[in-house]
């Protein structure tokens, strides 16, 4: 039951408040409210000497966003405060008197030196929450436990992809003779080679390839635009990389080795032991804060503690584990390690598979898919659209943002429902999970929780002054254990900024998250946001300042703001504002050539000028947003109208007209594969990606369906999304 409680001070000693911590109303009733749960309204004061920044330890104390009301009456004020129940009313209390005992000793004692915890719940939420040990191979490379499953089922399927299926033995086999052949072009311990090639069982050869010559690989995605390749390939100043013939060309000037290119004669069996727990396993690049992409360096302990013993998904060799995640998404490292440490099946899913549902349900009956990975929305939209293709499954994982709620209640409480869903919390400096809470039926929660940390993981929950908050006050994630990477690539200054010294382990780091969290009293974990401007969007870390880089470099943007609008609840949009003298079209093409497309903004707003708030900052409430009405025209036809009321939905705009441009509406290549999907349902035509990105009108590709047999003749099947950039 809610607790309600109320006093009554005097006009002259709510004018003494006023003056020791501030002026406003809400200042005033916050330590009104402070003394209501510490129980100290008693007629002296107990805060006599306090710091004059007083209001910042109401935060720290969780007394800030307590609701209240403050009146006026007859020279007297009232404060009544409403707290949510009498739990949260009596941890307040314990907090804040914690911190007005030690006000009372100490007068002089600042803010951020105030201890809030009593030593019970210090113990709570450094130790208890965190009690996670559990064995694993700390001292293994990851590719030695892939060896050890190969000497176990050497003629178990390990990889399927295509029409290709390798044995433990064949894709060990396989391996080794690349790995010789890596060392005889000069790659040894500690060096860096790229890897080019699209999701394929080759391109799992090669990974391991790398990592028996002793070097730690770099993922570079040949739907990467060009120019972004070329940055990862300078930055890391890769000597060598490995490809194939049909991505050969998207690294030019560096040394390539063909991924099948080995003498047949080549020793096949394990080279020589080349690393150890401690060096790199892989460099992956990330979205940057500071306008260039970042390096995450992640070493083998902290793979082998991901998959090896884990408790969040236990993958076992009767699984089939779906490899559906991009290269360089750290999602990768979980599908690809788990299976393959464990004897599991591993099945290769081309991108276009992934993200069309009927085509992923065709895929997971056919193989017998047991365990997979989803980003966040496109689990929600499978999860809507078709709950089926979940049937049979044990254990269905998301992540990367926040999940619909209802999609996620409804899968679980449905039919279709595996054995487990869980929602996977990490960034990728932390190698993947951090956290993970598993869904239950009819739970009831408004918010779902990012869980608890999973074995062998620490998780903090720190304020500004670098000290533990109480549960349920929010703090900045910071997150310990053999998990948290060696640091960014080249970057001193960048990686002792965020990852730092364990502030309880001697000796130990930890990695600053800058995600804003908060303890459940359960033990559990709610994510509340970012303190920084970094932003997720459909799974993928964007850091909008390297996007305003790329804009500002050209000589014909004079200033650029991208800024992430949310016309509707999880529809993120980015939105370009561009102080320019180029046509909106030069600034898409100039995104497209350097960017990933998931970083291309969806709409470019071209303004005279930024307006300023009164201390001189940007007024990002003042950006407009963008229009995109055009010259409307009606459909015409049966397939415009189809057309029409399908990009209207999917895009969630009020109004489309013949002539309007799906990417200018806020269309990109993942929503695309939803309106051919609807398309294919609703007008019984194929629509393949290339048609939409070079017909991006209702009327062109209507005009492009119209080539067949309207409506009844089928296009060719779809392939691969297409590659962004030049060639």
């Amino acid at each position: 039951m809610p607790v309600k409680e109320s006093f009554t001070l005097p006009a002259d000693r709510l004018r003494a408040l006023a003056d020791r911590y501030g002026s406003s109303p809400p200042a005033v009733a916050r330590a009104a409210v402070l003394l209501v749960l510490s129980r100290f309204a008693g007629p002296d004061d107990p805060l006599k000497g306090a710091a004059p920044t007083f209001g910042e330890l109401i935060v720290r104390a969780g007394a800030a966003d307590v609701p209240f009301t403050l009146t006026e009456v007859d020279g007297r004020a009232e404060v009544v405060t409403d707290l949510v129940d009498a739990t949260t009313a009596a941890r307040l209390a314990e907090h804040c008197a914690v911190a007005l005992e030690q006000v009372e000793r100490d007068p002089a004692l600042g803010v951020g030196d105030v201890a809030l915890l009593s030593a019970e719940e210090r113990e709570r939420v450094l130790h208890e929450f965190n009690d996670t040990a559990a064995p694993f191979a700390s001292d293994a490379g990851v590719h030695e436990l892939f060896q050890a499953q190969v000497e176990r089922t050497p003629h178990a399927v390990a990889v399927v992809g295509g029409d290709q299926t390798l044995t433990y033995g064949g894709l060990n086999a396989r391996a080794n003779r690349l790995a010789r052949t890596l060392r005889g072009a000069g790659v040894r311990r500690g060096g860096l080679v790229g890897v080019c090639l699209e999701r394929s069982p080759e391109l799992v050869v090669a990974m391991l390839a790398v990592l028996k010559a002793g070097a730690a690989y770099v993922p570079l995605d040949p739907d990467y635009p060009a120019e972004r390749v070329e940055f990862m390939i300078r930055d890391t100043g890769l000597p060598l990389v490995v490809t194939s013939p049909a991505c050969q060309d998207r690294t030019p000037g560096v040394a390539q080795v063909l991924v099948d290119g080995s003498p047949s004669t080549s020793a096949d069996t394990d080279p020589p032991p080349a690393v150890g727990p401690d060096d790199l396993a892989y460099v992956m690049y990330t979205s940057g804060s500071t306008g260039r992409p970042k390096g995450v360096m992640v070493g083998h302990r902290a793979i082998c503690r991901l998959v090896n013993g884990n408790r969040f998904a236990e993958v076992t060799a009767a699984d089939v584990v779906a490899l559906a995640a991009s290269f360089s998404f750290d999602a990768f490292t979980f599908e690809c390690w788990a299976a393959l440490t464990t004897g599991a099946r591993l099945v290769v899913l081309s991108g276009e598979t992934v993200l069309d549902a009927r085509k992923l349900k065709t895929a997971v009956h056919q193989h017998g898919i047991t365990t997979m990975y989803l980003a966040a929305w496109l689990f929600n939209q499978h999860a809507l659209e078709s709950p089926d293709l979940f049937a049979g499954m044990r254990t269905v994982l998301y992540g990367g943002e926040a999940v619909d709620r209802s999609a996620a209640d409804g899968l679980v409480a449905g039919p279709w429902a595996p054995d487990a869903v869980v929602n996977g919390y990490g960034p990728t400096e932390a190698t993947t999970f951090t956290a993970c809470h598993r869904i239950r039926p009819g739970d009831g929660r408004p918010v779902m929780p990012i869980g608890r940390p999973i074995a062998n993981t620490e998780a903090f929950v720190m304020d500004r002054w670098g000290a533990p908050v109480p549960v349920g006050v929010p703090g900045e994630l910071w997150v310990g254990g053999p998990g948290v990477a060696h640091g960014y690539w080249n970057r001193p200054g960048l990686t002792a900024e965020r990852f730092t010294a364990h502030p309880f382990t001697p000796g130990a780091r930890v990695y600053r998250s800058g995600d804003l969290v908060r303890w459940l009293p359960t033990g559990e974990l709610e994510f509340l946001g970012r303190m920084d401007r970094q932003v997720k969007i459909r799974g993928f870390r964007i850091e909008p300042l390297e996007i305003e880089a790329v804009l500002t470099a050209r000589d014909g943007v004079t200033a650029a703001v991208v800024e992430v609008r949310e016309e509707s609840a999880g529809d993120k949009r980015l939105v370009a504002y561009c102080v320019s003298t180029e046509t909106v079209e030069a600034l898409r093409e100039c995104c497209r050539r350097s960017l990933p497309d998931y970083m291309v903004p969806s709409a470019f707003v071209l303004v005279d000028s930024f307006a300023l708030t009164p201390n001189g900052k940007l007024d990002r409430a003042a950006l407009p947003a963008p229009d995109v009405a055009s010259r409307y025209v009606a459909p015409r036809t049966r397939a415009e109208e189809t057309i029409v009321k399908i990009w209207a939905e999917v895009l969630n705009v009020p109004r489309v007209g013949v002539h309007d441009d799906f990417f200018e509406l806020g269309g990109q290549s993942l929503l695309a594969t939803r309106i051919m999907s609807r398309i294919r349902r609703q007008l019984g035509v194929e629509v393949r990606m290339r048609m939409l990105l070079d017909a991006p009108t209702v009327a062109g590709l209507a005009e492009r369906i119209g080539m067949g047999e309207f409506p009844g003749a089928a296009e060719p099947a779809a392939p691969p999304l297409v590659r962004r950039g030049p060639r």
